[in-house]
């Protein structure tokens, strides 16, 4: 995922009612190397390449490094709970869970010994369960504790008229979403598909609470979903690999760098 970020500029799409300045003031800049950036739920950032994953507290102070993961490159990290984070290796199918030490929590799961094979996106769900989509049978399936399947959403192909291949996924507030190139798309628990979001072209989002936080073109949108409105900020300064939001924070990753904003709305 690459961006061009210049200038910072607040702009407002469809019904936003209210009219506030917007500004991005920098707080950081930190010498790193990493292709995906995460947050989790109380503030914690975690910085992954390749196999390795580095950890830094909220204002950008380094914590801890892990660097001893012998299944290959991190696909993806939820740590959307900080006492059991899920990583996901693709390229060996396996699902890997972390504490919030970065130490192994739990036995690996290995999702082709469920008949799983070609699991391109994984995401956690309530009560430890898990999210995972099936390129074979173009299926969201969703796991228990137990690694019981308890919801499918049915052959998406069919459902949708055209072939998902989703980049990224994660549940909030009881709603499953999902990446694609057609838009962002919204799946119940129990993985009934209820709608499309039409973003195109969206790699990653953040959802918070009625939000969804997602980079477009040159800007950083908020998505409202209860309205569908938008708001965003114009970003202009360099060329960025990854970016995540935690509360009034907003964090890019660049070719060798950590660059942290706080978002200041008055």
């Amino acid at each position: 995922m690459k961006f061009w970020l210049i200038s910072f500029l607040i702009f407002f799409i469809s019904e936003v009612s209210h009219t506030q300045e917007t500004s991005l003031i920098l707080e950081k800049r930190l010498k790193v190397e990493a292709d995906q950036i995460e947050v989790d739920n109380v503030g914690n950032i975690f910085l992954l390449r390749n196999g390795a994953i580095s950890k830094y507290d909220i204002s950008g102070s380094f914590i801890q490094q892990n660097s001893a993961m012998s299944l290959g490159g991190i696909t993806t990290l939820d740590a959307s709970n900080a006492l059991k984070m899920v990583l996901y290796f693709r390229d060996l199918s396996q699902i890997t869970y972390l504490d919030n030490q970065l130490g192994s929590r739990g036995e690996n799961v290995a999702l082709d010994q469920l008949g799983y094979t070609q699991i391109t996106q994984t995401c956690r769900s309530y009560n430890d369960g898990l999210w995972i989509y099936d390129q074979v049978s173009f299926e969201l399936i969703r796991l228990n504790e137990y690694l019981e399947v308890t919801a499918q959403s049915g052959n998406l192909n069919q459902i949708l008229d055209f072939t998902p291949e989703p980049t990224y996924m994660r549940e909030n507030n009881n709603w499953l979403y999902v990446s694609d190139e057609q838009g962002i798309l919204v799946f119940d628990w129990y993985g009934s598909y209820t709608k499309t979001i039409p973003v195109k072209g969206i790699t990653k989002f953040v959802a918070k609470a009625d939000r969804l936080f997602f980079i477009q073109d040159d800007y950083l949108v908020l998505y409202y979903l209860k309205t569908g409105a938008r708001a965003g900020i114009k970003l202009v300064i360099e060329e960025v690999n990854d970016f995540t939001v935690f509360e009034n924070k907003l964090l890019l990753i660049t070719q060798n760098e950590l660059v942290i904003y706080r978002i200041n709305v008055k």
